[in-house]
């Protein structure tokens, strides 16, 4: 699966931990407008956040920094997808996700991509989270089935301040629309660069 990733999507190398550690450094360093050799005083917030994006399963990390947006995290995952995937599914995968999602799903749609109906959903913390000392974050979730390979990406991107949000909103839907296989669409058709996932 092919995904289109704007210029402001910095994939961090998860792959190669100590490599990740290091970058990630680098740029919370660079989002906090940190001196020069300030990136070697935040690995260890940075480490922190490799192991557990890695504990947890992800093969994607990034750092998603729209112009005039708080900075937000990418992670994907994958996940199996059921046989008989297709639009109805689809739909009945939203309808439960809004019906039981808990209180912080605001919305969810489909989007239509190269490869089927994608689904996503917006998660934003109320009241509810608050009263439980929840973390306040705000969370963006697509569920982008890969057909004929029985997997599925769970794309989501965290934000913990309300600053851009709508720019996040639309660069991750123009992310998600763009999923589709190498052989259908070329590389160069993309505006940005493609990631392999």
């Amino acid at each position: 699966m092919l995904v289109a990733m704007p210029p402001a999507v910095r994939r961090v190398p998860i792959e190669t931990p100590q490599l990740a550690i290091q970058e990630y450094a680098a740029i919370l360093a660079e989002l906090r407008d940190a001196p020069a050799g300030a990136a070697a005083d935040l690995e260890a917030v940075a480490t922190e956040a490799v192991e557990a994006t890695r504990a947890q399963g992800a093969f994607l990390m990034a750092v998603v920094t729209p112009p005039d947006a708080a900075p937000a995290l990418l992670t994907g995952f994958v996940l199996e997808v059921p046989e008989n995937w297709s639009g109805d599914v689809a739909e009945l995968l939203r309808d439960s996700l809004e019906n039981v999602g808990g209180p912080d799903v605001r919305e969810t749609i489909t989007v239509d991509t190269a490869l089927g109906p994608a689904v996503i959903v917006q998660r934003v913390p109320g009241v509810e989270q608050a009263r439980e000392r929840r973390p306040l974050t705000l969370q963006l979730q697509a569920f982008v089935p890969e057909p004929g390979t029985g997997r599925m990406l769970l794309l989501t991107l965290a934000c913990a301040a309300a600053d851009g949000w709508v720019a996040h909103q639309h660069l991750f839907a123009e992310l998600v629309a763009s999923a589709a296989q190498p052989d259908v669409i070329a590389e160069e058709s993309f505006e940005h660069q493609t990631y392999r996932l």
